[in-house]
C-alpha cells in the first residue's frame, strides 16, 4: 500500500519560471518545498566517474527543472492543505 509522503507538481511549459523560482515564491508564504531529483545522467557523482558524458534525456531534464514537491503526508491537516493550495495559486499569479 502506498503512503504518499510527498506530492509532486510540474510547472507547465507556459509558466515563465522554473521550479527553483517556484520554491522561492512558496518560501515567502512559509511553505516548504523541494525540487525533484535530477536524472541519473546528471548526477555529479556519475559525471565525475565519466558516465553519461554525452547523454541527454529531454523529458527527464525538463521534469527535473520544472518539478517540485509540496508538503503532504498522513499528518497534514485540511487547514494546512488549503494553505499550501493558496500559496501555490498565489505563486503562479505573481
Amino acid at each position: 500500500e502506498s503512503i504518499y509522503w510527498v506530492y509532486g507538481m510540474v510547472l507547465a511549459d507556459d509558466v515563465g519560471f522554473d521550479a527553483d523560482e517556484m520554491i522561492a515564491r512558496l518560501a515567502k508564504s512559509n511553505v516548504g518545498s523541494r525540487p525533484f531529483f535530477w536524472g541519473m545522467h546528471e548526477q555529479p557523482v556519475f559525471r565525475k566517474m565519466g558516465l553519461f558524458a554525452d547523454d541527454h534525456h529531454p523529458v527527464t531534464e525538463r521534469i527535473a527543472r520544472r518539478g517540485f514537491y509540496v508538503p503532504s503526508g498522513l499528518g497534514i491537516t485540511e487547514e494546512q492543505q488549503l494553505s499550501v493550495i493558496a500559496a501555490v495559486k498565489t505563486a503562479l499569479r505573481s
